[in-house]
């Protein structure tokens, strides 16, 4: 059972909507396999380590995934390529000593490691299939030969093209850019002779020397940088998709050269019916990115940041829209990340100190309020998720929900703030923002060491008949322990609980 269907007794209604770059509308989702997902989207070039563009797109597109899946029940294939044929990395391994092709291997073995590495930091979960393109090279070529055979391919001069021009008298096509850039966008200035039309792109490069090649009927060459994620996606996917997803830089010409090569190749005018992109991530008002040598790595941004105060920044502003990495927005998240970790360790403490009352217990008017708070909260989420995924409203209902909740704390029964607790946690956990805990990690280790050197001195203490004051003593120390460790002790009455701080 999803978590949609357990929203009380109010009836609702709303269906989810996905901001849909290849409409330019919000559109009512509806997968062409009922409770069926096939999605596509465009991996990493592996010339380089992961920055925090990276980043952005694939957490994003992680939280979209979880929301998919684990709020609305569908099952989702889930597929990314790996791009280690390219231009870029070709020039870096031209950059060393080595042979080029083996130069290439070695490069991207290397940052395919690192990309992986940086999500499973990240905690972004692992794509149901993962294709490579040095995999796929003969399945490109009969991808290729059908298109020819097709009437929408031309061998010139040891390349193919795409005849764009007859592909836009058979079939609809979408424009996600303005017709100016699509005259703008050609190969280089020594390949426009070579086409039949200025706008035609490249399938297979007819190769140069020094440069990786791989057999073909026309000859050595490599595949082109748009027919790799049409042949992989159809090898998977045989009669299309139902969401596509990258970058918003890839819209055009990527995107709508897929959707060029994949409408000839299948005879359809609908390959895939919904483009998810997320938007820029930019850095001192231009987008983070390695050509404009502006990024920041996330291995480098995790020396100073969680993972989860980045997934944070990123569920803060909607996976569609653009935003700006700057310090202050970290230091928000951080902030944030504490009102949430505080919540769940205030009434952790409560339920804790606490046995949770009979349910036929009655409820005050203070519970009465909260539980109706919730109830309101839970549709809001709710109509959140359903309007593309709005995870910035979600994350408001939530830190309205906490603060109220905050604010009454000690007059509610524990029966109210564990089901609210619970609640807070479970769309935090459905967000990827915290996870079931198996086992202890490494800061669990330091504070139970903490606990135990404590025991232990206590002991030592009782056997040496030291005075009161020294228990004392020993209590503030523990105290300011586990305050570098990011927690807090406070005394309440008889009382003493625990919050994290950080």
């Amino acid at each position: 059972m999803t978590m949609e269907n357990n929203l009380e007794e109010k009836e609702i209604t709303t269906k989810l909507k996905l901001i849909n770059a290849f409409t330019k509308n919000k559109d009512i989702f509806t997968p062409s396999r009922g409770n069926l997902i096939r999605w596509y989207i465009c991996g990493p070039t592996v010339y380089d380590s992961p920055h925090l563009g990276h980043a952005r797109t694939y957490v994003s597109f992680d939280i979209v995934r979880r929301v998919l899946e684990n709020y609305f029940g569908y099952q989702v294939t889930y597929v990314m390529n790996i791009t280690d044929i390219d231009d870029k990395i070709i020039n870096k391994a031209k950059e060393t000593k080595m042979e080029v092709s083996d130069a290439c291997k070695i490069i991207t073995k290397k940052y395919e490691t690192e990309f992986f590495e940086a999500m499973d930091n990240l905690n972004v979960q692992r794509p149901t299939f993962t294709t490579r393109v040095t995999n796929y090279v003969e399945k490109i070529v009969t991808f290729i030969e059908k298109l020819m055979e097709k009437g929408f391919a031309y061998e010139s001069e040891g390349s193919v093209y795409f005849d764009l021009v007859k592909y836009r008298e058979n079939f609809k096509h979408p424009n996600f850019v303005n017709e100016s850039a699509i005259n703008e966008e050609t190969e280089q200035l020594e390949n426009i002779y070579k086409k039949k039309n200025k706008i035609d792109f490249v399938l297979w490069k007819k190769s140069k020397e020094g440069e990786p090649v791989y057999n073909s009927p026309w000859g050595e060459g490599r595949p082109g940088w748009h027919i790799e994620c049409s042949a992989m996606a159809s090898d998977l996917f045989k009669d299309g998709l139902d969401i596509h997803s990258g970058g918003c830089d890839l819209a055009f010409p990527h995107h709508e050269n897929e959707i060029a090569q994949s409408q000839a190749f299948l005879n359809s005018n609908l390959w895939c019916p919904y483009f998810l992109h997320s938007g820029h991530l930019s850095i001192d008002g231009l987008k983070m990115s390695k050509s404009l040598k502006n990024f920041i790595t996330v291995e480098e941004s995790l020396k100073n940041f969680t993972p989860r105060q980045l997934r944070i920044l990123f569920l803060n502003t909607n996976w569609w829209a653009p935003m700006t990495y700057k310090l202050e927005s970290m230091e928000y998240s951080k902030k944030i990340e504490a009102k949430l970790m505080n919540f769940i360790s205030i009434s952790d403490s409560f339920i804790k100190n606490s046995e949770i009352e009979d349910n036929f217990k009655n409820v005050t008017d203070q519970d009465s309020m909260i539980l109706e708070i919730l109830e309101n909260t839970k549709i809001s989420i709710h109509e959140a998720f359903c309007d593309s995924i709005n995870t910035f409203k979600v994350l408001t209902a939530i830190l309205n929900l906490i603060t109220v909740i905050h604010q009454k704390i000690e007059n509610l029964s524990i029966r109210v703030i564990y089901v609210a607790k619970q609640y807070v946690v479970s769309i935090l956990n459905l967000l990827g923002v915290v996870e079931e805990k198996k086992g202890f990690d490494s800061l669990d280790q330091d504070v139970l060491k903490l606990v135990c050197d404590f025991r232990a001195n206590v002991r030592k203490y009782s056997k040496e008949k030291k005075e009161h004051k020294h228990y004392f003593e020993l209590c503030d120390k523990l105290r300011e322990d586990f305050k570098t460790h990011g927690y807090l002790i406070e005394d309440k009455g008889e009382e003493s609980r625990i919050r994290k701080t950080n």
